[in-house]
C-alpha cells in the first residue's frame, strides 16, 4: 500500500525586534559608505601622500648614503633636484601611476621655485617635443625657478632625442649635453591636417557644417582649400616660429641668423649640433657632476641630489575620481588629460 508523501514543514521566520530589521539596515548602509569611504578617499589619498617627504642622497667620491632635506649632514651643500623629461610634450596628467610626464615635471618645477634647498635642476630629456603651450609652460617653469635666485643653475643631459619643443624647454639650461648617439634640433612649427574634400565628392559626402562666420571652419578637410583660411593659419605658424627662433638665439647666445639657417625643421647629429653651438658637449651622465659642481662653485662631494618622490602605480588607476571628492583629496588625485594641441613644434 502506497503512503503518500509528507509535504514538508513550513517554518515560519522569527519575528522581527522592534527597531532590529531597521537597525540591520541603517547599520549595513554606514558599512557600505565607510568601505566607499576608504576605497575611493583615504586609500588612495594614503598611497598618494606615502612618498610625500622628499628624500635626497649625496653624490660624490663616498659611498651615496640618505639624508632628509633639511638633515645637519646636507649643510653647505648644494641641492640637485633631478627630473626626467620623456615622451611626447603633451601637457596630459600622469596617467597609470607615471611620473616622468611633462605635467609632473611642470610640478616638479613649481615647487622647487620656492624650495631655497635645491640650487639647480638636472633635466634628463629623452622627447621628441610636442604642443607649443605645454613646452613653453616648461621654459617659462625653469626660467621662473632660475630667476627666483641669480646663483641656481639648470642644466640638461639629452638621451635619444633632443627635439623640437624638448630643445624649446632645453634653451633655458646652462649646459646642455648630449649623447654621440642624440638626435637634436627640428627647430620649426607644424600645423597637421589634410584635405579629402575631392575624396568626399566622389563618395557624395557633403559638409552640412554650420559656423558663424567664415573663419570659424578653418582647416575644414571636407570643404577645397580655402586660400584666405590658409593664410590665417600660416601668420599663427610664422609667429610661433618667430618665437622659437628666438628664444633659441637668447639661450644659446647665436645670431639670429644663424639659427634661422638651422631652423627649416632639420635634424642634426650630435657632432653637427656641436658644431653649430647648438649643445656644450658630448657625452656621458658620468661626468655631469663635476659639471654641476663647477657651475654651482663648490666641491663635487657636496652636491645633494633630491629625487621626487614616486607615486604607487596604484595611484594612476584612480585618475578622475578627484572630480567627484572633496577639494583636498581632488588635489591629490589625478586630473584628466587635456586635448592635445593643434600646434606642434617640430
Amino acid at each position: 500500500m502506497d503512503t503518500a508523501p509528507v509535504p514538508p514543514t513550513f517554518v515560519p521566520p522569527p519575528p522581527c525586534r522592534r527597531g532590529g530589521c531597521l537597525s540591520g539596515f541603517l547599520g549595513g548602509c554606514l558599512t557600505a559608505v565607510v568601505l566607499v569611504f576608504a576605497l575611493f578617499v583615504a586609500l588612495p589619498v594614503w598611497l598618494l601622500s606615502s612618498g610625500a617627504e622628499q628624500v635626497s642622497f649625496l653624490v660624490g667620491p663616498a659611498q651615496p648614503y640618505a639624508v632628509e632635506a633639511g638633515d645637519p649632514a646636507a649643510k653647505d651643500t648644494r641641492g640637485v633636484l633631478r627630473l626626467a623629461l620623456n615622451g611626447v610634450i603633451t601637457g596630459a596628467a600622469p596617467r597609470w601611476g607615471g611620473e616622468d610626464c611633462d605635467a609632473a615635471v611642470l610640478d616638479a618645477i613649481e615647487r622647487a621655485i620656492d624650495d631655497d634647498t635645491i640650487d639647480a635642476i638636472l633635466l634628463a630629456i629623452d622627447s621628441p617635443g610636442g604642443g607649443v603651450g605645454a613646452s613653453d609652460a616648461l621654459y617659462h617653469a625653469l626660467e621662473r625657478f632660475k630667476a627666483a635666485d641669480p646663483g641656481r643653475k639648470v642644466v640638461v643631459q639629452a638621451g635619444d632625442l633632443l627635439a623640437s619643443g624638448a630643445y624649446y624647454v632645453a634653451m633655458q639650461a646652462d649646459w646642455i649635453a648630449v649623447r654621440p648617439t642624440t638626435v637634436v634640433g627640428s627647430i620649426g612649427v607644424i600645423m597637421p591636417g589634410f584635405n579629402a574634400s575631392a575624396l568626399a565628392q566622389r563618395l557624395g559626402v557633403a559638409d552640412a557644417s554650420i559656423a558663424s562666420g567664415p573663419s570659424k571652419d578653418l582647416g575644414n578637410p571636407l570643404k577645397p582649400v580655402n586660400a584666405a583660411h590658409v593664410s590665417i593659419l600660416q601668420t599663427v605658424v610664422d609667429d610661433l616660429y618667430d618665437r622659437f627662433v628666438g628664444i633659441v638665439a637668447d639661450g644659446r647666445g647665436l645670431p639670429e641668423s644663424d639659427v634661422r639657417a638651422l631652423a627649416d625643421g632639420r635634424i642634426l647629429s650630435a657632432e653637427d649640433a656641436l658644431a653649430h653651438r647648438l649643445v656644450d658637449a658630448i657625452g656621458y651622465e658620468d661626468g655631469l657632476d663635476a659639471k654641476l659642481a663647477e657651475l654651482l662653485g663648490c666641491p663635487e662631494d657636496r652636491l645633494v641630489r633630491y629625487v621626487p618622490p614616486r607615486r604607487p602605480a596604484l595611484g594612476g588607476l584612480l585618475d578622475g575620481f578627484g572630480a567627484s571628492l572633496g577639494r583636498g583629496a581632488a588635489e591629490a588625485l589625478l586630473t584628466q588629460p587635456v586635448a592635445t594641441p593643434q600646434y606642434l613644434l617640430r
